[in-house]
């Protein structure tokens, strides 16, 4: 059973953020009331998860997690015996292969290196006084506690390892967030968080703290704050994927005015996609449409459209491709963004996914709240 595979057993019969109206989550939200401390951050970050999830789900994590609690901390305290000091970093940073989304600011202050995240995990005896904190706030919870633990005990090995001064990852939707922050203050270590995709009014996110968390743009600031995450650790500074020299990128072989990004589709939402984009050649200007790499179906996106209409991820790459229109075409996707913040025009899809634009608005999805123009009245002009 492969990784995915294992991910959708897990989250069978979860809701999803859009089957959860905004109303109903900030109620759950502010019933939590404010955090007292990392470790209650970190508590009230699991439950604001588990709203979403089935109760006889959480029932089944929770026995059989503490089952494995006592293992997973024999076995790491085992591990500790023969932790060995390595090679001393400065900064290490969560192993991800998204180097583009690491602002300059973050390289230039901290150097970080990827080379020994999650090279291991082991306890040490110290650590037991902290498994034991967490114990003491959710003795009812053993998923939390078991889930929390497997990150500690991956900083725990990584700290002693490589004495960091500072841990670097792409977690603020990960209850263990908060907990890790804590966990860091033991050592006197500084823990960042960098934003790597775009982001919505959900409460998966809610109460997480850094010392630093990068943002985008002031807006998620504003909308993490919304959401009782720790109001200070916001720094806003844009990463390489999202500040787009457009002039290094021209080529006019790559150029349509108009491109429709498409995402996971139905052969009833291409057709859909495809008619709604008609005015654009009524009117004299070109359009391309560019598959997901890997969740577009090509064969149906072939069925409507001619192959010159299509621009292939593999022979163009993303940033040439928005270096290259007018406008960029679509719904929920990052590059949007992309195309956002280099300066592009952005056109949202409210015809094909009218009912997921109406969902987007109201969960505060800063391309539907920014006045941008939609595709509904492109096609009215």
């Amino acid at each position: 059973m492969n990784y995915f595979k294992i991910l959708r057993f897990l989250q069978r019969g979860d809701k999803s953020q859009f089957q959860v109206s905004l109303g109903e989550q900030e109620s759950f939200l502010n019933s939590l009331g404010e955090a007292k401390d990392d470790i209650d951050r970190g508590f009230k970050q699991y439950l604001c998860q588990n709203f979403f999830v089935p109760k006889w789900k959480v029932v089944l994590f929770n026995v059989s997690a503490a089952l494995l609690v006592p293992l997973m901390v024999l076995l790491n305290l085992f591990k500790g015996l023969f932790v060995r000091q390595g090679e001393p970093v400065k900064a290490i940073i969560e192993k991800k292969g998204m180097e583009e989304v690491i602002p300059l600011v973050v390289k230039n202050n901290y150097q970080p290196d990827g080379r020994y995240w999650n090279e291991s995990s082991s306890m040490s005896l110290r650590d037991i006084g902290f498994f034991l904190r967490l114990v003491a706030r959710s003795p009812h919870h053993p998923y939390f506690v078991l889930k929390a633990m497997m990150n500690v005990v991956r900083y725990s090995d990584m700290i002693r390892r490589h004495s960091p001064s500072v841990m670097i990852e792409f977690g603020e939707f990960s209850f263990s967030s908060s907990i890790l922050t804590a966990y860091c203050h033991r050592y006197a270590v500084k823990h960042i968080d960098i934003m790597h995709g775009e982001k919505l009014w959900f409460i998966r996110d809610a109460y997480f703290h850094y010392d630093e968390c990068y943002v985008w743009d002031e807006y998620y600031a504003n909308l993490f704050r919304s959401l009782k995450a720790e109001p200070t650790q916001f720094r806003v500074a844009l990463p390489p994927s999202l500040q787009i020299d457009t002039n290094a990128y021209l080529n006019a072989d790559a150029y349509a005015d108009y491109k429709y990004y498409l995402a996971l589709y139905s052969e009833a939402q291409i057709a859909g996609i495809v008619r709604s984009m008609s005015f654009v050649k009524q009117r004299g200007k070109t359009v391309k449409y560019r598959p997901h790499p890997r969740y577009s179906d090509l064969e149906l996106l072939r069925k409507y459209v001619t192959d010159d209409e299509i621009e292939y991820p593999a022979k163009v790459g993303i940033l040439e491709s928005i270096s290259n229109l007018e406008y960029a075409v679509g719904s929920y996707t990052t590059v949007l963004s992309q195309a956002y913040f280099s300066e592009k025009k952005v056109i949202l899809d409210d015809v094909t996914y009218r009912q997921q634009y109406d969902a987007l608005k109201k969960m505060k999805y800063i391309l539907a709240n920014n006045n941008l123009k939609t595709l509904s009245k492109q096609q009215a002009r």
